[in-house]
């Protein structure tokens, strides 16, 4: 999982945007679809990622997608 990890952060440091889980697959097509998921969770959990749901306009597949942020500093503790 490191290997993926630091593949999907290169992506996003060079991408310096938004993606979506098929903008990451089709950008690492070595990555299994686990690693990719297991890699974003990561991310998310420590606090160097955050995700948005928008409306899919790719395809006619899902009508809802995530999109990821990824973020250089991590991001402080929210309450809930």
């Amino acid at each position: 999982m490191a290997n993926a990890v630091s593949k999907i952060r290169d992506i996003f440091s060079s991408y310096d945007g938004k993606m979506t889980l098929t903008d990451i697959r089709l950008a690492l097509p070595e990555l299994k679809s686990s690693q990719i998921s297991m890699a974003l969770c990561y991310f998310i959990r420590q606090r160097y990622m955050t995700r948005e749901e928008v409306t899919n306009l790719k395809s006619s597949g899902r009508k809802k997608v995530w999109v990821y942020t990824y973020h250089p500093v991590r991001l402080p503790k929210t309450i809930v």
